[in-house]
């Protein structure tokens, strides 16, 4: 068994000349050039899949390997899985060649084998470096062009993979951030394997909303801020990757609720772990929240103008607002400058720095002696969090503008809740957030109301003028009683985190 350890990053093949530049300014030892063939096999049922293994014969200069590749893990670009390689004569793999310790206890290997197909294959053209870095380390530098085919059709691969052959991983880091320098450079988090399945089997990257992190009652706290620093990075790669392909808005939302979820980590565990503040990319998560701040005027208006604006139908001349609307958006940000920014050098050394950052903070982890549990923490965090909401909110009515001023500290506390609730009873925590979900969805709407009140300040025909107040009036009246409303049964729910229940 050998068990891999590599770093892979999306690429443009036009800046391929600048890769070879950046790759003869190190100490190459050796070249190499090939084109591998490999054929990826799993039964109808996708067996394998559901074990977490993959299976591929790689056929090149005449000679096969077939290769299973088991359950590892995947941080940021960082790829560590265990693989098994076994030569066979033809192309079809030979499952009894392989250990069988390797397969699960209850696991009949020649059903399995009469059962297999081949799923989908990669072709491409590989060249190689092996360098030499200090500390007597080696790493493979592989370019790999070409495609991945099914019978639903094709992808192209152009990927770059570093893989540590012996040595120290930090240099794995140090040519990593070189590499990161290049045009349109990204880490790749989904490898070719899971491209092919999604290929084959028809599915796409689907946005997904965040969900509460995995922790468990047993970690230290220190082992609850790297899952949940994994568990950010995770939704923002899932996303970059889902926006990139389809360049759906909803993935970039998603997107920007990971950076949100990352810095309410910093909030909420920074005194408790007071390295997490020199962290070497926390200047980068800034730069990144920055960069995106003005998707939140963006999500506003397309919600005025989702259903051809349907939510404005009933004002007098909508069309007219709707075109001042649509000038509005079309002057921010669009889906190339949202590309520069995910395949910018800053950005792929953020997500590079953080893979590190987290690498060596588990290494600390593992070798310190910390015994401070995460639930009586998790139930401090929460108290405090909430009470501050709710004393905020502890006025007997609501103005716009308190409520307006009331969203980040909602947001601060729902995210709050992203990162620690998996501790607690499901059902107590959904019903407890429930009314708080009505507030936000609330204040939401309110945002879009006041995009409409500042439109009729500037209207000059008063007669039409009057007409929008008029209606932003209503619709403010309406959405106050109702946020009052949810407020009152937010206000009366029963704090979850105190409840004794065991959820992990």
């Amino acid at each position: 068994m050998e068990t891999e350890i590599e770093i892979k990053f999306f690429f443009n093949a036009q800046f391929t000349s600048e890769l070879y530049e950046k790759i003869n300014l190190q100490h190459v030892i050796s070249t190499k050039k090939q084109c591998l063939n490999n054929v990826y096999f799993d039964t109808g049922k996708r067996l394998l899949r559901k074990m977490d293994m993959g299976l591929r014969v790689r056929s090149c200069d005449n000679k096969s390997v077939q290769t299973i590749k088991t359950a590892g893990r995947v941080i940021g670009g960082l790829h560590q899985r265990p693989e098994y390689n076994e030569p066979i004569e033809g192309l079809r793999p030979e499952l009894a060649r392989f250990k069988s310790k390797i397969w699960p206890a209850d696991c009949d290997i020649k059903q399995l084998q009469d059962q297999l197909l081949p799923i989908f294959r990669t072709d491409f053209n590989r060249q190689t470096w092996l360098i030499e870095m200090p500390g007597d380390t080696l790493i493979e530098v592989a370019y790999d062009s070409g495609f991945i085919e099914t019978n639903m059709g094709k992808k192209d691969i152009c990927e770059i993979e570093l893989e540590l052959l012996k040595g120290d991983e930090e240099q794995l880091f140090v040519l990593g951030k070189d590499i990161a320098t290049l045009p349109q450079v990204r880490l790749g988090n989904v490898s070719k394997a899971q491209r092919g399945y999604m290929l084959a089997d028809g599915s796409t990257f689907n946005v997904k909303p965040l969900i509460p992190s995995p922790l468990t009652k047993s970690m230290s706290v220190e082992q609850a801020l790297m899952t949940n620093l994994q568990h950010g990075l995770q939704h923002i790669q899932y996303h970059e990757y889902c926006y990139l392909e389809s360049f759906d808005d909803a993935a970039l939302y998603q997107l920007l609720t990971g950076i949100k979820f990352l810095h309410q980590n910093i909030k909420t565990f920074k005194n408790a772990v007071p390295r997490l503040l020199t962290a070497n990319w926390l200047d980068s998560l800034h730069w990144l929240a920055r960069t995106f701040s003005w998707f939140d005027e963006r999500f506003i208006q397309q919600s005025i103008l989702e259903d051809r604006g349907f939510y404005i139908r009933k004002l007098p001349q909508p069309k007219s607002l709707i075109q001042k609307l649509e000038k509005q958006l079309n002057e921010l940000p669009d889906q190339q400058a949202i590309q520069e920014i995910l395949s910018s050098t800053r950005y792929c050394q953020f997500v590079l720095a953080l893979t590190q950052w987290l690498i060596q903070f588990e290494k600390n982890i593992f070798f310190s002696e910390q015994t401070n549990s995460i639930e009586p923490f998790a139930k401090a965090v929460l108290e405090s969090g909430w009470q501050e909401l709710k004393q905020v909110g502890s006025n007997k009515t609501f103005s716009i503008k308190q409520l307006l001023s009331y969203q980040g500290l909602l947001e601060s506390n729902l995210l709050l809740g992203a990162c620690v609730d998996n501790l607690f009873p499901v059902e107590k925590s959904a019903a407890f957030h429930s009314p708080w979900l009505d507030i936000r969805r609330g204040n939401t709407e309110l945002a879009m109301v006041n995009v409409i009140a500042e439109h009729a300040e500037l209207e000059t025909d008063e007669v039409l003028q009057n007409e929008y107040l008029k209606w932003v009036k209503r619709k403010q009246d309406s959405l106050v009683r109702a946020l009052q409303q949810s407020k009152n049964q937010a206000m009366s729910k029963e704090n979850y985190w105190h409840n004794n229940g065991n959820n992990s």
